[in-house]
């Protein structure tokens, strides 16, 4: 398989400066490491529904960000990205990884969509793509990596599951950056009568990957009746498919709100 890397990248430099030129990583050709095109690289797998995390911008900058070393290698992170794509190979993190502190500060949650990437500002979010299947994620870079020659976004346990990589330890990506913030979406049951009603229908959520996604029980005002509350929602399509959930298994209906 030949090397496929590209890359588009806009920097705004500060006004009165020269732009700063972003180092642009190379990686090893996949025919170094990779099976070629006559070889059968595993299978991929029916993809685990994890919700996408809400993208957002104009955040805080995290810890991470500017020039780091690993080993004996410096590197330095970019800033002011507006667009960026590329092709690549991306790793999963197995449960060495569990709950370890990331390089911003946060816990790289393994069970969440989260990512390690060289150069990207922490946080940002990225669309990735499974070239071997066509199944796409969002996922929240938090953290740094990966180190090896051929890597070009390290990927959560979750991430893997989502994008269907099955047994393969790598897959064929395509990332890009996301730079636009869409709206977040409020899920809302009907009211039940009973807390007890409504705790257990929390604990049978449970059943699926809630991620980052908060649950809250909420009142009535004035009666013995309660909701579920449910964000937020990344994506419509992700809403929907809790407000179906509810529904088939639960006989629950329910309402979406926009943020």
């Amino acid at each position: 398989m030949r090397q496929s890397l590209w890359v588009l990248v806009a920097l705004v430099g500060l006004a009165g400066c020269a732009p700063v030129p972003i180092p642009v990583w190379q990686p090893a050709p996949f025919s170094q490491w990779y099976p070629q095109a006559n070889e059968t690289r595993p299978a991929t797998v029916e993809p685990v529904w994890f919700p996408d995390p809400p993208v957002e911008t104009h955040l805080s900058k995290l810890r991470g960000n500017g020039r780091y070393l690993v080993a004996a290698s410096s590197f330095t992170t970019w800033s002011n990205v507006h667009a960026y794509m590329a092709d690549g190979i991306a790793f999963w993190r197995n449960e060495r990884f569990d709950d370890r502190q990331a390089l911003s500060g946060e816990s790289f949650d393994n069970n969440s969509l989260v990512a390690a990437h060289r150069y990207l500002p922490l946080p940002s979010f990225v669309l990735v793509t499974n070239l071997d299947n066509g199944v796409e994620t969002i996922v929240r870079v938090n953290d740094r990596g990966p180190f090896r020659a051929e890597g070009l976004i390290d990927l959560s346990r979750a991430a893997a599951m989502k994008l269907g990589f099955g047994n393969a330890r790598s897959r064929p990506v395509r990332i890009k950056l996301l730079d636009t913030m869409n709206p977040n979406y409020v899920l809302e049951t009907n009211y039940m009568y009973g807390r007890d009603t409504a705790l257990d229908v929390v604990n049978r959520l449970k059943a699926i990957n809630l991620g980052h996604l908060n649950v809250m029980v909420i009142p009535h005002q004035y009666e013995n009746r309660y909701r579920v509350r449910i964000s937020p929602f990344g994506t419509l399509t992700d809403a929907n498919y809790v407000v179906d959930w509810l529904s088939i298994n639960l006989q629950l209906t329910s309402t979406l709100l926009k943020e």
